[in-house]
């Protein structure tokens, strides 16, 4: 999945409301780290790193999203987006570690308020712009 698919997925509105669920569910506002740091103390320090290091990404499986988000959190992002949580997991499961891949292109991370509002484009577009 290159950058072009994943924009694709962000302008299906059940993925793009997904996305928005779990990074706003995260924390406040549009928080890439902070879900990250919830993956990784959900026990994917080791794909998480590799999702953010050059090189190969490691895959994860829809029950390692369910076990470090939580069923609970995941039951509500998925009905923010209007998904069953099984379709849930496996869109996260599948678009998670290309969206971070694509957002660190160095190696690392960029600032919190780059991501978010490189996120705030992707996800809300015209939205953001007509509210600040």
């Amino acid at each position: 999945m290159d950058l072009d698919e994943i924009t694709k997925l962000a302008q299906n509105e059940r993925v793009r409301r997904l996305l928005l669920s779990v990074l706003t569910r995260a924390g406040a506002g549009l928080d890439l780290n902070r879900l990250l740091d919830q993956l990784q103390q959900g026990g994917l320090q080791q794909q998480v790193q590799s999702w953010v290091a050059a090189g190969p990404n490691r895959e994860i499986t829809d029950a390692q999203i369910r076990d470090a988000l939580g069923a609970a959190n995941l039951d509500a992002a998925a009905g923010d987006a209007g998904l069953s949580p099984e379709q849930a997991a496996t869109t996260l499961a599948e678009v998670l570690p290309q969206l971070v891949d694509r957002a660190s292109p160095g190696g690392a991370l960029p600032d919190a308020s780059t991501l978010e509002d490189a996120f705030g484009q992707l996800l809300l577009g015209d939205a953001r712009e007509d509210h600040p």
